[in-house]
This record gives structure tokens, sequence and C-alpha cells, in this order.
């Protein structure tokens, strides 16, 4: 439920400043004459102050404004004193786009700065510098732009220094979300997965658990940008552009990303085709998103400044994986950016590129249109509703153990969602932690009346999602663990016959006679940049294949962005990386025209397990 508000006050009735030199009323905010004989000086419309604020730590202080517009519509907004310095040009802007008329000319604006330093008032609330989860005396609050939900006896009120248009816009009620959107989700586990996205973000800051996202892709036109939409029409909108003003773009900068993820906090970022981002930032962008931490900057004085920080749980779109972007720029992806940036297949795999139920359309088109068209029309009210159903839940079963509750659920439905793969690593068992916590939320969105489905509906076809993200990643095990098969295959199927001297000698004796099939070159070829050596072994089916002899640096080379250790050690029990007789992983052989080199002594049948087919 909304935060308790402060008395209200109102211009009807004239008002007059503490210090005695202005007073307003309904006409506007006048300095009071020095004598009878001259006129007030009108400053500007009718405009109070309705409360100072202050930060939970004591500082951040400011006051809370209350003004009428040309239209006699009346706006609030708290403004941090530190606009009152100088001459309050950007604070007069700001009050200038909110619809309050402002007197022109020195005299007034110096006077109007003067009223703005001598307000004072007994009546106080709680400023917060970003929207989201707060702990405030004792109390859990959530923030939006214009309004608070909470148990918190002191109104909250969201209060910066750049003002930016609120995306968290209402049309339409929760009734008709779920009536014209949230029905036509049923049967289709990607739209019932973006709806519960759009539902899951809150929970991040009251479960205390790490950001992160899910980004679908696909081919162009397979239905990802209505996904988005609808996980969009969940938590707000534009009246311009309706939930399509709530979603954002890739097509930013790291540097620009961190102020969109701080204004989006403990709420969904929907970021719409990942290929408008460069390829180069991706990888840190994957981590910085979910970490919820900015660059560490310095300050005019050379001293740190205080770290931007946030917890997004973000929604993408996208015709490239998160992998194809890093290939780009020829850079390893790490087993973390993938479970930080999850991609999900947008195709549902039915025919119908992202839908399995087209719910009586006569085409998935004509459905991809009708949800875009109703997200236009109907749009915000599902968040706020379901903020005020949680926080009613958590103040009437208790803060703790309404967490340990929802905690204890998301563990249960994510051990369902592996009950097919026990042995899943720990990067698997993470991502299903976060898919299990987008299915708490649409069953809680779902217990509190507002999507429509069946209890069992978020768990069952989210669930769906990420099987199919588990089986285009081709494994349950980790993902560092594949990526050395896969690049040391690929090395050494990129380089066999280029950086690989043939060691003819060394199988001299076990090689076929002159004319027989099989029979390897007996010519010796120039290398350039060597990597090792390979030699002929006779394979258990009679055929003669190549077995490798890698370097020091060309398995360094190999297995770079990895764990070297790790890597080796994985190799071995994988039977790929022959240990020498000593027990070390290298081996000090003796090459043609060469002293003892430790060399790595690889499988030959390396080729065919990275690819799958032994």
């Amino acid at each position: 439920m909304p935060g308790a508000k402060t008395k209200q006050k109102t211009a009807n009735q004239r008002i007059d400043s503490p210090c005695g030199r202005f007073f307003c009323d309904a006409h506007g905010l006048f300095r009071k004459a020095a004598d009878n004989s001259k006129t007030d000086m009108k400053l500007s419309g009718p405009v109070w102050i309705l409360a100072e604020t202050r930060g939970a730590d004591g500082k951040g202080w400011g006051i809370l404004l209350a003004w009428t517009d040309r239209d006699g519509q009346q706006h609030e907004q708290a403004f941090p004193r530190a606009m009152f310095c100088g001459d309050c040009a950007e604070l007069r802007s700001q009050l200038a786009d909110g619809g309050l008329t402002l007197q022109a000319g020195p005299a007034a604006k110096a006077a109007f700065a003067d009223w703005l330093s001598s307000i004072s008032s007994q009546d106080r609330a709680l400023s917060v510098n970003r929207i989201g989860w707060h702990t405030l005396n004792g109390g859990l609050a959530y923030v939006l732009p214009d309004a608070t939900y909470g148990n918190l006896k002191e109104r909250v009120v969201l209060q910066t220094t750049e003002q930016e248009a609120s995306l968290f816009g209402i049309s339409g009620t929760t009734e008709e979300w779920q009536r014209h959107i949230g029905q036509f989700c049923k049967g289709n586990s990607r739209l019932v997965l973006a709806a519960s996205t759009g539902f899951a973000a809150p929970l991040l800051g009251a479960l205390g658990l790490d950001g992160g996202g899910v980004s679908f892709v696909g081919a162009s036109r397979a239905g990802k940008s209505t996904a988005l939409l609808l996980a969009s029409s969940v938590c707000g909108g534009t009246p311009e552009a309706g939930a399509k003003g709530y979603a954002r773009s890739w097509r930013s900068t790291s540097n620009g990303l961190e102020s969109v993820a701080l204004a989006s906090c403990d709420s969904l970022l929907p970021m719409d085709e990942i290929g408008q981002l460069d390829p180069k930032e991706i990888g840190d962008v994957a981590y910085m998103l979910a970490n919820g931490q900015g660059k560490v900057r310095a300050s005019r004085t050379g001293s740190a400044r205080a770290t931007t920080r946030w917890r997004v749980l973000f929604l993408s779109t996208g015709e490239k994986t998160l992998d194809d972007l890093n290939k780009e720029v020829g850079r390893t992806t790490k087993a973390g950016q993938e479970v930080r940036f999850v991609d999900v297949p947008a195709d549902a795999g039915q025919g119908m590129g992202l839908f399995e139920n087209i719910h009586h359309h006569d085409s998935p088109g004509e459905f991809a249109d009708y949800l875009g068209t109703v997200c236009g029309q109907y749009y915000g009210a599902p968040l706020r509703t379901f903020l005020a159903s949680l926080s009613q839940r958590m103040e009437a079963e208790g803060i703790k153990p309404f967490r340990e509750a929802l905690l204890e659920r998301l563990e249960v439905i994510a051990t369902g969602y592996l009950q097919n793969w026990p042995s899943a690593s720990g990067q698997v068992r993470s991502v299903s932690r976060r898919f299990a916590m987008i299915a708490l939320a649409g069953e809680l969105a779902t217990s509190f009346g507002l999507t429509g489905w069946d209890n069992d509906t978020a768990e069952v076809l989210v669930g769906m999602a990420f099987g199919d993200w588990l089986r285009a990643r081709g494994t349950a095990g980790r993902r560092e663990d594949e990526q050395a098969l896969q690049q040391l295959r690929d090395f050494i199927a990129r380089n066999a016959s280029a950086r690989f001297e043939d060691w003819v000698d060394k199988t001299a004796e076990e090689l076929p006679q002159s004319g027989e099939e099989g029979k390897p070159p007996a010519e010796r070829y120039r290398t350039q940049n060597r990597a090792g050596w390979r030699y002929w072994v006779k394979a258990p089916d009679g055929r003669y294949v190549w077995r490798y002899l890698l370097t020091s640096a060309g398995m360094n080379e190999a297995l770079n962005g990895l764990n070297i250790r790790d890597a080796k050690r994985v190799l071995v029990e994988r039977g790929l990386l022959i240990p020498a007789k000593d027990g070390k992983l290298s081996e000090s052989l003796r090459p043609p025209g060469q002293g003892l080199v430790r060399l790595y002594q690889v499988h030959h049948d390396i080729l065919a397990v990275a690819t799958g087919d032994r």
C-alpha cells in the first residue's frame, strides 16, 4: 500500500512563509512589499512546501514542493537542497517543465532563490535517490517515482538532481490487462516467461537474490519483440508509445547503461536487439548489469566517488547469442557471463515462431498484431497491484518468515527443473534458480489474482523454457569443461597441417609398406610458428590416425582464456590428454633435430570427442 503522506497543504488560502517575507495564495507566490505603499512582487504561480526531506543517514536534505500548473493540475516533487546553490537555474527549469509559471527578470529570480533558501517546515519525509526497495527505519519500502509501497509510517519520496520522465505510466486496470493480455499467455511458454519476468524483478531485493537476465534469441520476425512488449506492459509505459515506451534499447555504451540500470533498480529492464551494442562491450556489460555495480570513478579532488549500485532483472532480444557476439571480436565466452546472460531459443518448436498457442487467431502474425495493439492500451497497473499485494503479505506474515517461505518454494521449483539432470553443475543450478524465481513470481501474481492462469501454469511453462535453454547449451556440466575440449579440438583442426611438424621417424617400424592403403606421406613439411609435432598411430579399427604433441606454448594458446590447470585436468579426466609415465601431464621427448622438449600428448580421438561423435 502507498506509504503515509505528510499533512496536505494547498494554496487555496493564503500561506505565509516562516520568515514573514513571502506568502502564497491562489494567485501565486509573492514577496511582500517593504511597506504598504508598494505592490507585492509576484514570483511564480502557486507553489508551496509539503515537507523537508532527508535520507535515512541524515544526509540528502531537500524540500518536497507542490505546485499548480496552468491547467489547474497539482504536481509534487522533491528537490535536493544542493540545487539551491547558485542561481537555482536547474530547479527553475524543472518547475517550468512541470507547468509552473515563473516570473522573468533579475529581481524576481533573485527573490525566488531567496524564498527557496528561507524555506523551513516541521513536516518531514524520507528521501531516496533511486527507485526500488529500501530498508528504512526497520521497515521495507518499494519506491516508484510517484508512489511508495510498504508498511512505513513516514512518507518516502524519490529525490534526484536530474528528474527523468517516469516510464511507469498506467493505462487501464489490472482486470483489463488480465482479460486482454494475461489470458492470452496461456499455452505459450515464452509469453508466460516474459510476463512472469515483469513480476519477478521486485523479488530480487525482497529475497536478496543476484541480478541477471534472459535473452530471447532467434531469427527476425520470430516474435521476440512481442514477448518484450508483453513483459513491458506488466510494468509501465507512456501515453505516446504505450508499453513500448517502457522498453529500452541496447544501442548505448556501457557507461550509458549504468544510468539505465540505476533507473530500473528492482524493476524489469527490457532491452531490445542486442545486436545494436558494440560486441567489444557485451562481455563487460553482462557482468556489470548482473553484478549491480558501476565503474569506480574519481571525483574532482582525486578521491573515489560513491559507486553506483543497483539490482536488475533484464529481458533481452537478439538474433545472435552472447557467444556469437564474443566470437565476432575474437573473445571467449566466460562461464560467468553465460550464467548471468541466459540465451533462450525464441522458437518454441511448434512451427509458429515464439508461440505455441495463438488462441483462435488465424496466424501467428495476426496474434502478434493483436498483442501489440492491446499492449498499447493496457499497461502498468499489474506491477502496482503486485507491489501492493506483496507489501501487504510481508506486513501480515512478517518480512523474515515471508522471505524464508518464498526461498523454500524457490528451491523446490529449481530442484524439480533439475530432476532429469541430477549431476548438473553449479552453473546450471544457478540458472535453474533464476528460472525458478521467475516461475515463483508468476505463481505469486496468479495467487494475487492478476494473471488468470492456473496455479501451476508459471512453474510448468517457465520450466519448458529452461529445458529448451539447457538442450541448446548442450550439456549440464561446467561450461569451462566443454570449452576446454572445444578449444583444443578447434586449435588442432585449424592448425594441423600448418603448425604441427610430422615426426615420421617415431613410428617408422609401425608404418605400412610402400603402396599399402593408408600410408602417411614420407616427406617432411616446413612449419611456421610451430605448436608441436604429430605422428601416426594405428587405431583399434585398423586405421592410421594422427596423434598430436603440443609444446607448452601451443597448449597455452589452444586453451587461451581458460584456467589452464583446470582445463588440463578435465582433458586428463576425459582421456584426451595422456599423462607421462612419471605422472606429470607433459613428457620429456627428443623430437628430430631437437633437444629434450616437454610435450603434451593428445589422444587421437580429440576431434571425434569434441564434436560428440565418439
